[in-house]
């Protein structure tokens, strides 16, 4: 009877054994997500790129050396291979050179704990002022044709002669106009400095108003095509990824100038359901099902540009929890919708989410948040939205990261 317990258990053992091996080999059998790119991106990398997307507006720059750590831990943890928004230029910095200085510090500190993330900076349509006092490098001047002079850019050289968004946003701060050279050389300039610092992808965020005198598209085509250029000798991988807040993209000579498209969720209000909200396809101003196609600067045909939506941010209404209409949803923007929901339920709109923009379009994915600004704060503390799990280096976390990751796991 001994001898058969032995056999029994030898028999079990090997069971095991043979289940681990085989679930072993299965695992290393399955194909790893490819993020391999060099001067060129094939379709499936940039999809994989999009598919492991998150929104995380400032990366780094509140000075906060602990919070910039756990953030890296989280986007390791979870799987994030694009940081989106993670440097912006909003307001023309004091110190150009020291914000670049520090960009490039931030940079290499996420490339140390994965080589394979892309970081996405914003260049947006806005500009200040603060251009008058900065001053233009020669390499600018170069670049354009130009002869090197000594001298700051000229913010009144940006703007719309007509007087157009002159003092849209502000007094002193306005929508430029691109088909002004002035403003092209400023755009240039940034996204040079960026890709120094070691960012893959630019946002130029929203491109039609700047471009009410480039009907055809000529002056971004001549803008991309410089930085792209500039990306091909010097990026770390020899590429700059550029995408618009746009819902169709733009087509030239049969090429589509962007490599891929973001816009927002555009959340619909479900009716007599407070607080809750859904993504219809039929919205108005929407992306889905409306991006176009042709020949894509990685060198592939598109059928149609593929995009990202995130929960965007754009202010207060002053009405936040009331059935307003517009774009608001519940009186807010996105991502003050989204925080306000409970925990749970934020996590289960994730998933929901996620599910609903692939099912409406192949083409989309739900760009994750991780770090967005809340126009209107929760409580007196509450100023930004933290996908971070709550602890001592992020106080204020939404709790968010097991949701995403759980995700991002099961869609494979």
């Amino acid at each position: 009877m001994p001898g058969r317990k032995f056999v029994r258990r030898f028999f079990a053992a090997a069971a095991s054994i043979f289940i681990f091996v085989s679930l072993a080999v299965c695992r290393s059998e399955e194909s790893p997500k490819d993020y391999s790119f060099n001067g060129s991106i094939s379709r499936e990398v940039l999809e994989n790129f999009l598919s492991r997307a998150v929104s995380h507006q400032t990366l780094g720059t509140d000075d906060d050396p602990e919070l910039l750590s756990d953030d890296i831990r989280m986007f390791v943890s979870i799987g994030a291979k694009f940081i989106g928004r993670s440097s912006i230029i909003w307001k023309t910095p004091d110190d150009l050179t020291a914000f670049f200085s520090r960009s490039s510090e931030i940079a290499a500190q996420v490339h140390r704990a994965d080589d394979e993330i892309v970081l996405q900076a914003g260049l947006f349509e806005t500009v200040d002022q603060g251009v008058n006092d900065t001053e233009i490098p020669g390499w600018v001047f170069e670049e354009f044709g130009l002869v090197p002079e000594s001298r700051c850019y000229r913010y009144a050289d940006m703007l719309y002669e007509d007087g157009s968004l002159v003092d849209y946003f502000a007094p002193g701060n306005s929508i430029p106009d691109i088909s002004r050279p002035e403003t092209r050389m400023w755009f240039w300039h940034r996204a040079k400095l960026y890709i120094d610092a070691g960012y893959e992808a630019i946002h130029f965020g929203v491109v039609n108003a700047m471009a009410m005198n480039d009907p055809d598209h000529a002056f971004y085509d001549e803008l991309l095509t410089r930085v792209r250029g500039y990306a091909q000798a010097n990026a770390r991988r020899h590429l700059v990824l550029c995408d618009a807040h746009h819902p169709t993209g733009w087509t030239r000579n049969g090429r589509t100038l962007f490599d891929f498209l973001s816009y927002p969720l555009r959340v619909q209000e479900t009716a007599g359901r407070p607080i809750e909200g859904t993504i219809e396809a039929g919205s108005a101003d929407c992306i889905y099902g409306q991006t176009a196609g042709g020949l894509v600067p990685g060198g592939w045909e598109a059928v149609r540009l593929p995009y990202l939506v995130e929960f965007d941010n754009w202010g207060s209404s002053g009405y936040g929890g009331q059935d307003i209409g517009g774009i608001w949803i519940w009186g807010w923007d996105e991502i003050d919708w989204f925080s306000r929901l409970e925990e749970s339920a934020r996590n289960d709109w994730l998933g929901y989410a996620w599910a609903r923009v692939k099912e409406m379009d192949p083409y989309g994915r739900l760009q994750m948040p991780t770090r967005r600004i809340l126009a209107d704060p929760i409580g007196d503390t509450r100023y930004w939205y933290y996908a971070n799990d709550s602890g001592p280096s992020c106080f204020f976390g939404f709790n968010q990261e097991g949701a995403i990751k759980e995700i991002w796991e099961t869609d494979g």
